[in-house]
């Protein structure tokens, strides 16, 4: 593969001292060394940049300053990144043991995304395992947490994150993937391990509304926009309940 790092890992931040070195050190940590690892931080006061400095020669590339959101910084990383493949885990995020990414190199072979399961971990600390969804539900969930999905970097340079939406630009990003005829694969691995006090979970009716409207956008046909319709009004009445 000459001398081009296999995989980008790239980490996102803003005032995340009481996390971002649990997921330094996860990365760091991997059995497999062949990567290169980015963190964009938005401008951090609390003590963030001290951490990221501490780790120093384990980067190759940060940054800290003002951005236009979660996504925004996201795209800064893609652009950063000079490897085959981009992982994104963000502060508060690990992976979900430390030969993960070796474990992975068997599979990278004949696609172009490579996705698995995801460890949730709930207030009380503990986790549950989610799984991958099909491709064929894609009209009303992504099939995968970003945190849990390995993406060739040149097709996310095609494919950057649209930062009109604030909280479900990765599943717009997915539906662009999809245009343009990728090979998904998913395998029976758990990946990380997802901090669940995530923006996007904090912000529910928000979610659904972003996703509502880009399911709509990307699915066609009267009896198929009728039903996602119906979906998303009753993901949203239950949530009020």
């Amino acid at each position: 593969m000459s001398n081009k790092k296999c995989i980008s890992i790239i980490t996102v931040v803003f005032n995340g001292v009481e996390n971002i070195e649990d997921t330094i050190v996860s990365v760091i940590n991997q059995t497999y060394d062949n990567i290169e690892y980015i963190i964009i931080d938005g401008g951090s006061t609390d003590g963030t940049q001290d951490i990221i400095k501490k780790y120093g020669e384990n980067l190759y590339y940060w940054v800290s300053e003002p951005d236009k959101g979660i996504y925004d910084a996201m795209n800064k990383g893609i652009k950063a990144s000079t490897a085959v493949w981009v992982l994104f885990l963000n502060a508060g995020d690990v992976f979900f043991n430390q030969d993960l990414l070796s474990s992975l190199q068997s599979y990278l072979h004949n696609c172009d995304v490579l996705y698995g399961k995801t460890a949730i971990k709930k207030k009380n600390g503990d986790t549950s395992i989610r799984d991958y969804y099909p491709l064929s539900v894609d009209w009303k969930v992504i099939p995968y947490c970003h945190q849990s999905v390995l993406i060739k970097r040149k097709l996310l340079k095609q494919a950057l994150f649209d930062t009109n939406y604030k909280i479900a630009a990765d599943y717009n990003q997915y539906f662009t993937l999809k245009t343009k005829d990728v090979k998904f694969k998913s395998i029976n691995k758990t990946f990380s391990i997802y901090d669940n006090d995530g923006f996007s979970s904090l912000n529910q009716k928000a979610l659904l509304s972003e996703y509502k409207k880009i399911s709509l956008l990307n699915h066609f046909g009267v009896l198929e926009k009728i039903k996602i319709r119906l979906y998303f009004w009753s993901k949203n009445i239950f949530n009020k309940s």
